[in-house]
């Protein structure tokens, strides 16, 4: 991997740079399409990386242990700036992140002793427990067209929720025949 060569040194990001755009997508994003809107940023809008870069970075930050898009932004800031590339960004993408949620515990804890906060919560657990069940559903749907996807997902369904069987090991014992039934799939 490496800076294109359109970026010559002088070109390349200041780390205050790097951590304010990290900064950025680290305090606006909430949920998934992380690893989009930093495409969008690193290669898109600010052309800091070439796609082929990129997609190398993402490949290499999936196949390592821990979050995805945090192994991202590390592999983008080594990329364009060395190891204190990798600290601005990886600083830059979880300090906002991470006095947002110490305020809002904060914020919980004064709010403790309200009866109404329990109601409030229930209400949002139940709309994300609605859209579970609706992307549920949908994936229901898909799989009904393949019978065998449809076979696949009640095993697993029956041995993880009816005889409580560990998942880790039901998916790895499931998942060679899933495989085979996908590549075989018209």
């Amino acid at each position: 991997m490496s800076v294109p060569e359109s970026l010559r040194p002088a070109d390349r990001p200041s780390l205050a740079a790097l951590f304010l755009l990290c900064f950025k997508v680290g305090i606006l994003s909430f949920g998934g399409g992380l690893s989009g809107w930093l495409y969008q940023e690193f290669v898109l809008r600010k052309e800091l990386v070439s796609d082929e870069d990129f997609s190398t970075s993402l490949a290499i930050s999936q196949m390592l242990p821990g979050a995805n898009v945090v192994n991202l932004v590390i592999c983008l800031g080594e990329q364009l700036r060395g190891p204190l590339g990798s600290i601005a960004c990886f600083t830059g993408f979880l300090v906002g992140p991470f006095f947002a949620v110490i305020g809002l515990y904060k914020l919980f804890d004064l709010l403790a002793g309200y009866e109404l906060l329990p109601v409030v919560f229930n209400g949002i657990a139940f709309a994300a427990i609605g859209l579970l069940l609706l992307t549920c559903i949908q994936g229901s749907r898909r799989a009904i067209r393949f019978p065998p996807a449809a076979i696949v997902i009640a095993l697993t369904a029956f041995l993880v929720g009816v005889l409580e069987w560990p998942l880790i090991p039901v998916v790895f014992a499931i998942a060679p025949f899933s495989i085979a039934l996908a590549w075989k799939r018209p």
